[in-house]
């Protein structure tokens, strides 16, 4: 399938549907990681160098990460960071612990899972996060496919609940609302919430930096980022609370009691402090 003098060809989504292919969209891709403009442009030729009409943009993706992480542990978690948060699933209970973490790291103290009375009716919070004075629900909505948009109906059922809890006896102190989620808002939901003042969080929001990129800049990681280690070994690890590569980094010797040699430890903690510390 070697393409060498044009990029004019059709690639296959995961959804099947044909898009033409974007050398310069591979780049943007590949920019989002801490890569100078050189080393992203350079693995982009890489990649495009052996492919042609109908390879899978997941082919793509798959060759575009080995690549980049032979060059940078950190960035090939950068790379990868949507496909870790998905990882985390199949079901929003890792997430809403990934979200509330995330408000531990803005010096939020959070709880999960609880239940207020609204004017009408009782409502499940995912997410309380609060810090001096301020208090902030949090509702999370985690896709199990990279495809799903959030559009206006979940908005307009988040702005909803947020109308009824402010109305209930803990809305006098109620900050404000988030929806957050692993994937990206369609334009009239956000819209929507930039004239309600509903928060968002997600791929594509907010429009300044997204949650995506503020994760990143926090060093945030999920354990579902490292290579390291193997998928069985990240479940184990998320079911006995490891959410995160820094709270591993914090707790490596639940690595001996999963039977990991001194060897193995060593070489899984050098990646865990270049993901903790943000070392390109």
């Amino acid at each position: 399938m070697r393409n060498k003098h044009h990029h004019d060809f059709r690639i296959v989504k995961s959804s099947g549907q044909p898009e033409s292919f974007s050398k310069k969209k591979l780049i943007q891709s590949i920019k989002r990681t801490s890569l100078p403009k050189r080393q992203c442009e350079h693995i982009a030729n890489e990649v495009t160098h052996d492919i042609g009409e109908g390879v899978k943009t997941s082919d793509i993706y798959r060759k575009t990460l080995r690549l980049v992480r032979q060059t940078s542990s950190l960035a090939g978690a950068q790379y990868s960071l949507k496909r870790a948060i998905f990882e985390l699933g199949p079901t929003g209970h890792h997430f809403e612990t990934f979200v509330a973490r995330y408000f531990e790291e803005l010096c939020f103290k959070t709880k999960t899972c609880q239940t207020f009375k609204g004017r009408w009716v009782s409502h499940e919070i995912d997410v309380v996060a609060l810090s001096r004075g301020e208090k902030y629900f949090v509702e999370c909505k985690f896709h199990n496919r990279i495809g799903i948009k959030n559009d206006i109906k979940t908005a307009l059922y988040v702005k909803a609940r947020w109308d009824d809890l402010k109305a209930g006896p803990v809305g006098h102190d109620l900050t404000g609302f988030y929806l957050a989620s692993n994937t990206a808002f369609s334009l009239d939901a956000i819209k929507y919430a930039a004239g309600t003042g509903l928060r968002l969080l997600g791929i594509n929001a907010p429009s300044e930096m997204s949650f995506l990129d503020h994760i990143k800049q926090l060093n945030l990681y999920p354990i579902t980022s490292l290579k390291s280690l193997d998928r069985t070994t990240k479940r184990i690890l998320i079911e006995e609370g490891i959410i995160l590569v820094k709270d591993l980094n914090r707790k490596v010797d639940m690595l001996y009691k999963l039977g990991f040699s001194s060897t193995d430890i060593k070489l899984i903690q050098g990646e865990l402090n270049i993901l903790s510390k943000g070392i390109l």
